[in-house]
């Protein structure tokens, strides 16, 4: 068995960036460090730190890039400085638009897509995704338990059996829903 080491306090330098949900931003590091995704797809920035925490875990693995896509042109801006402050911009690309008109133009596979902004729109991101998904592509949305009548189509199509996807809502800050790709 090789020898292997394993951090059991994270540096000073990942508490650096302030955040403001603490068990997501642990569970997207453990998915990032544990799944290793090369291609990390990010609908909206909920704060600046969430790239820039997607972007230092990528960065632990050695390989992979998120690409942020979010309509409000301060927040893409705000999330972008953070980035490059960071000094993560081998791992991290913040685009302005919305990410319906910008999701499909990211080019490759998709390892992990994280779906934020409002959940009516979960469905139709995921949608646009889809044929891009590698089989083990992990889908996290963030507040469905606090809204879930606004994102019931999504919920749906990724509970339901045979949908292709493996899911469970997760209660932490305002309700997850991870889903991953079984086909």
């Amino acid at each position: 068995m090789p020898d292997a080491v394993c951090s059991a306090e994270p540096s000073t330098e990942s508490f650096a960036v302030p955040h403001r949900e603490a068990a997501t931003a642990t569970l997207l590091r453990q998915l990032v460090l544990a799944a290793g995704p090369l291609n990390v797809l990010q609908a909206g920035c909920p704060d600046e730190s969430s790239t820039v925490r997607i972007a230092a875990a990528l960065r632990e693995n050695g390989r992979g890039r998120v690409m942020c896509c979010e309509p409000d042109t301060v927040r893409a801006e705000v999330a972008a400085a953070a980035v490059e402050k960071a000094g993560l911009g081998r791992y991290a690309q913040v685009r302005v638009g919305s990410p319906e008109r910008l999701l499909p133009t990211v080019p490759g596979p998709v390892d992990l897509l994280l779906l934020g902004g409002p959940p009516e729109s979960f469905l139709t991101l995921l949608r646009l995704v889809e044929p891009r998904m590698l089989p083990g592509a992990v889908v996290v949305a963030y507040g469905v338990r606090d809204v879930p009548a606004r994102g019931a189509e999504f919920l749906t199509h990724v509970r339901v059996p045979g949908s292709g996807y493996v899911s469970l809502p997760l209660p932490i800050d305002g309700g997850l829903e991870m889903a991953v790709c079984a086909a």
